[in-house]
């Protein structure tokens, strides 16, 4: 009796079979979608287009609007040195930078890996220049690189040497901004390297001991191969976002002495925000997206094609 009250009691609740159910609980799962979507249109595809839109186009603010001009602004980009001249000293800041990065980082992630003294403590100071705001990095930095009363010339005076102008010379401004790239984003690499190197299978470290192979002959055999798909990875990461160095120039030295640090962004920012040529500095950019596109496909296909061997010991 029970149990056929309780069936009683559920076919009541239950909806008729006549009964409509309502439009929202019908498309309930498109209907939650539509925030998300929004943001993506708004945030995404819509400046994205109209960026296009405007690398075709003039607009300055306070003319007459947006005028169409056709390929009038990459005609004008072909000619523009001082374009071509910001992209390659971008470029060899970030081969600098990054090949730096990469170096110093695989060998603090060796030494970490390591039973030395503090290692823990290390593994977690690394972490707190990387917590640091850009902004905050350059205005410190800045008061070290200072040629009177900067830490670093007072040191560099202390042994008797002569002091540097670190970026106020135009060919020590580039190296110095290099500096600070580097001291910020080395423990990333560091990090990063760490990780790798502590997922290697320890089977061929024993195997090669056994072997009798080397320090070296491990090195440059099993610890390289086998991490080579990490330092690509690593390495286009740091590639992508020392690309977009602006913080920093913007605060050391605005682009100066002269040129010297005028890297892309910091010229499509005086192109835009200084001289309001806004359809010019949309052109720039839609060519810069399509270089480092470019650049960076070559970059994995080319490792891709040369696949890591760990070779016998």
């Amino acid at each position: 009796m029970e149990r056929q009250a309780a069936q009683g009691a559920a076919v009541a609740v239950r909806p008729g079979r006549h009964q409509q159910v309502s439009w929202l609980d019908r498309n309930a799962r498109f209907v939650l979608l539509v925030p998300a979507i929004a943001y993506f249109l708004i945030l995404g595809i819509f400046p994205t287009v109209f960026s296009l839109y405007l690398a075709f186009s003039s607009f300055q603010p306070g003319s007459q609007g947006i005028q169409w001009v056709g390929l009038q602004n990459l005609q004008t980009l072909i000619h523009d040195t001082r374009f071509f001249n910001a992209l390659l000293l971008t470029i060899i800041y970030v081969v600098l930078v990054v090949g730096a990065e990469l170096i110093l980082g695989t060998i603090i992630a060796m030494t970490l890996q390591r039973q030395v003294w503090g290692r823990s403590f290390f593994r977690l100071a690394f972490i707190l220049p990387m917590l640091l705001t850009p902004i905050a990095i350059a205005f410190t930095w800045k008061m070290m690189f200072d040629f009177n009363r900067g830490p670093l010339n007072f040191f560099i005076k202390s042994v008797g040497l002569e002091p540097v102008q670190w970026i106020a010379g135009r060919e020590t401004a580039i190296l110095s901004i290099a500096m600070v790239d580097v001291w910020q984003w080395t423990p990333f690499v560091a990090l990063a390297m760490l990780a790798a190197l502590e997922s290697m299978p320890i089977d061929l470290y024993e195997a090669a001991v056994v072997d009798g192979a080397s320090f070296w002959g491990t090195l440059l055999h099993i610890t390289l191969p086998l991490i080579q798909p990490y330092a690509v990875a690593i390495v286009l990461l740091r590639a992508v976002d020392a690309f977009k160095v602006f913080d920093t120039v913007f605060v050391l030295t605005g682009g100066g002495p002269g040129t010297a640090t005028e890297v892309v962004n910091f010229y499509l920012y005086q192109v835009g925000w200084r001289n309001f040529n806004i359809g010019y500095t949309a052109a720039m950019a839609w060519v810069l997206l399509i270089v480092m596109s470019i650049l960076f496909t070559f970059y994995v296909k080319a490792f891709r094609r040369a696949p890591a061997r760990v070779e016998g010991g």
